[in-house]
């Protein structure tokens, strides 16, 4: 069975909620490990076969605390066939709506990741609504 791993940040829970809910999603078609970034050395991602990362984002459009000696970290890393895909809640209030999810995807390209779906961004709210929807964007993953 092929492996997956998903990386995320999380503050105030929202992120880790979606990345409990896409852990379900992936089990279908793959081995899932689940990390907080604290825990994750930019080097584990090459034992992968999908690497997800969720991140929130932060004041001006930052990316949420912990990921960022991690986002520094992956210059190091050539992920050359490796499908990614990025998630992450924000607020559309701010102008820097779901920034996290941007860089990140820039940065994996920058590592020559695959990007193999559009970044999941949520505004608002972390519910049922919300976790059905990652689920759903979760089986574009699925291969």
């Amino acid at each position: 069975m092929e492996k997956a791993i998903i990386i995320y940040g999380s503050t105030t829970g929202n992120t880790e909620t979606l990345s409990e809910a896409l852990e379900e999603e992936l089990q279908q078609n793959y081995a899932v490990t689940r990390k907080n970034v604290i825990d994750a050395h930019p080097h584990e991602m090459l034992a992968y076969d999908l690497i997800v990362l969720g991140s929130s984002t932060w004041e001006w459009g930052e990316l949420q605390e912990d990921f960022q000696d991690f986002y520094e970290g992956m210059n190091a890393v050539d992920l050359a066939g490796k499908n990614v895909a990025v998630f992450g809640p924000g607020d559309s209030q701010w102008e820097e709506f779901c920034e996290a999810v941007n860089l990140l995807e820039s940065k994996l390209q920058e590592c020559n990741a695959s990007l193999i779906a559009p970044g999941f961004k949520w505004d608002g709210e972390i519910n049922d609504e919300a976790t059905q929807a990652i689920k759903e964007w979760g089986s574009q993953l699925l291969h």
